[in-house]
């Protein structure tokens, strides 16, 4: 049984103060509860188009190469950041770099040349090691450029576009109104609508809003980017009627959007016999154009079709 509590103030077991994690404190004695975490480095980054070799293949997850940079020597104060590869010998160096933005979708879609805040974290239990780390969402929602069709149905050869657009309320739309263009493919896209069908509809040049959901296998990888329409085609129509009268046979002949294929479809649009005219029976037919989609483009002007003639009773 204790029965002297005046050891209690003793200062040896007075609760220790809190640990200076800055290692500010003056008293090299300063207790500390546990030992100080680990040094975090940290440096602005550019992200690197090839593997540090310069050769093989980039990374299609969350990893990228990084060149260590530095600010560039003439920027001032309230200058807007811009870098330079660091190449002050023993700290220049190219890395592998994790994006903690795209670790969860195990996403690649972060352009080379972008400049990104890396932190590197000393790893516990292993002497000198350190993972490198950066946090930057990549774009989601992009404008894309339909360059041509891919090898599978529905699915495209794309670029996707970057920048910012110089748009004018005052003067028409003239795509790609500003925004920069690469100068190759960069983007696997897949056209929703078309699951499940065959061919493409989508026309080449033409421009759609989309989303970026993962990489392709290949080398160098491209985004995988998902459209949900488009400006249809209109080349090569499957063609129904005509301007003659043709046979007396009906037609078997059929058109449905899934075949994917641009339809010019003929109709009568109106009947005409005029016995103060000619004394002709008329029919007058109209083109109607529906692009791949099944949407209608266009309506033709009439064409006239003799039906019938009077004849003289013998």
């Amino acid at each position: 049984m204790i029965d002297d509590l005046t050891h209690l103030d003793d200062p040896a077991l007075v609760a220790p103060e809190s640990p200076d994690p800055a290692d500010a404190s003056d008293d090299p004695g300063a207790p500390s509860l546990r030992a100080r975490p680990a040094l975090v480095e940290q440096f602005v980054g550019i992200i690197r188009s090839s593997p540090c070799s310069g050769s093989g293949s980039d990374y299609g997850d969350a990893r990228y190469y990084i060149d260590r940079a530095t600010p560039r020597l003439s920027l001032g104060n309230s200058d807007l950041l811009s870098a330079d590869k660091d190449a002050l010998p023993g700290v220049k160096e190219c890395i592998t770099a994790t994006n903690l933005a795209e670790l969860a979708d195990g996403t690649h879609q972060l352009v080379a040349g972008t400049l990104v805040q890396v932190f590197s974290l000393y790893v516990r239990g292993k002497n000198g090691a350190k993972l490198h780390v950066f946090n930057q969402p990549p774009r989601v929602g992009v404008v894309v450029q339909i360059t041509g069709a891919a090898s599978g149905a529905g699915e495209y050869n794309g670029r996707v576009l970057s920048g910012t657009s110089n748009a004018s309320p005052s003067s028409a739309l003239s795509m790609p109104a500003g925004l920069s263009i690469p100068g190759s493919d960069d983007a696997l896209v897949l056209n929703m609508e078309e699951d499940g069908a065959s061919g493409h509809r989508l026309a080449s040049g033409t421009y759609a809003i989309g989303v970026v959901r993962g990489t392709t296998s290949e080398s160098p990888p491209r985004k995988i980017v998902f459209v949900e329409g488009g400006v249809g085609r209109t080349d090569s129509p499957t063609t129904l009627g005509g301007t003659s009268e043709g046979s007396e046979s009906a037609d078997s002949s059929t058109w449905a959007r899934s075949g994917a294929t641009p339809l010019v479809l003929y109709l009568v649009s109106r009947t005409v016999y005029n016995e103060a005219g000619d004394k002709t029976l008329y029919s007058f037919v109209r083109p109607l154009t529906f692009d791949a989609r099944g949407l209608l483009v266009s309506v033709g002007a009439e064409t006239r079709v003799t039906v019938d003639v009077t004849e003289a009773c013998p």
